[in-house]
Order: C-alpha cells, then sequence, then structure tokens
C-alpha cells in the first residue's frame, strides 16, 4: 500500500513537471505569407506553424518571421523561387531553422537572433545578413550564396566549421565535399527571381 501511494506520488509530481514545462516553453514567431507572385497555394496575410511544408508551383512566395508585426516590419523573411519546398522546423528565438528540401531560396535576417537552413548533410547559420541557398535534390548538390554578410556553414558528422563571405557547391553524397562557386546572379537562369526577392537591381 504504501509502495502504491509513493507511486502515485511519484506519477503525480512527473506530470506536473512535464505541465511546467509545456506551458514554459518560450513563445513561438510567427509566420505569415507577405508576397506571391505566379500560381501558389497561399495567399497574403496567411499565418503557418511550426512543421509547416511550404511549397511553390509555378510562382514565386515571400514568408514573413517575426514576433506578430506585419509582414513587412518582420527581422526574417524567405523568398522561394518556383519548385521550390522548404519546411519550418523550428520557430523560437533561440532555435529558428528552416530545412531547404528542394529549390532555391533567398533568407535575410536583421534580427538579434541567427536564422538557420538545414538540407540532408549540411548547416547554414546566418545573422544579419542575406544570402540564397539552392538544393539540386537530384544532383544532392548545395549551393550557398553570400549577398550580404557571411555564412557560417557546417557538415554533418564532421567538426568542421566553414565562415566564408564567398558562395560554395557542396556535394552532400558521403563523403561530402565542398568547392569554390563562381556565382553571378546577374547571369543567372534565376535573375528574374533574384529581381523580385530584391537583392538584384532590375536592368
Amino acid at each position: 500500500m504504501f509502495n502504491r501511494a509513493l507511486t502515485v506520488v511519484f506519477l503525480l509530481a512527473i506530470m506536473g513537471m512535464l505541465i511546467q514545462q509545456r506551458f514554459s516553453l518560450p513563445p513561438e514567431l510567427v509566420v505569415r505569407i507577405a508576397a506571391a507572385e505566379g500560381q501558389n497555394a497561399y495567399g497574403f496575410g496567411e499565418s503557418l506553424r511550426r512543421g509547416s511544408i511550404i511549397e511553390t508551383g509555378d510562382g514565386y512566395l515571400e514568408v514573413a518571421i517575426g514576433n506578430g508585426q506585419e509582414p513587412r516590419e518582420a527581422q526574417t523573411h524567405l523568398w522561394l523561387s518556383k519548385k521550390t519546398t522548404i519546411v519550418i522546423d523550428r520557430l523560437t528565438q533561440s532555435d529558428l531553422t528552416v530545412r531547404l528540401t528542394r529549390g532555391r531560396i533567398v533568407a535575410s535576417i536583421s534580427a538579434e537572433y541567427p536564422l538557420r537552413i538545414n538540407t540532408n548533410a549540411t548547416k547554414f547559420l546566418i545573422y544579419k545578413a542575406t544570402a540564397s541557398f539552392v538544393n539540386f535534390d537530384f544532383l544532392e548538390t548545395i549551393q550557398a550564396i553570400p549577398i550580404e554578410g557571411t555564412i557560417q556553414t557546417t557538415i554533418k558528422g564532421t567538426t568542421e566549421h566553414l565562415l566564408t563571405p564567398l558562395p560554395l557547391s557542396i556535394h552532400e553524397t558521403d563523403p561530402v565535399t565542398y568547392e569554390r562557386l563562381e556565382a553571378n546572379l546577374a547571369t543567372s537562369d534565376a535573375k528574374d527571381f533574384y529581381q523580385w526577392a530584391g537583392v538584384l537591381t532590375p536592368p
């Protein structure tokens, strides 16, 4: 009887700690659609949650992440090109993480916390910077292109951290390799997207 009472008290204590932990979690940032062009399944101002899979078809999409302010006032913006898929993995200031599954994005953050972009074998971190990331999933190749500031790149399974203002091409098959990339957004096949995202001035 005494042991049973102790077990009940122990279980209640665990439940209480779990409930306290649940309600003491840091607040999540707010994700909204800020702009769209072409064929998309999203409307302006539409809210999204952690775990959301965001996909574009034949159009462009802008996603704003912030503390609930108007999308244009948010401090983190993601522009998605055509046929691009991302997943919102984490949504707190201490861990803002987006997974790029395929396609091309521009990411820009001016907040006091970093933005993490993950792929299959690579983790990128940008802080007060703007960069483009491309996941050629069928080639298992990633391109990381700094536009303003630098990118911290970590190859999963290693302790190597690359902090570079230069574009990189990363081949994610085992063993993962990388090399310097010559990138010119103005002559890229995606220059129209970069102009739409505001990182390339139209001629």
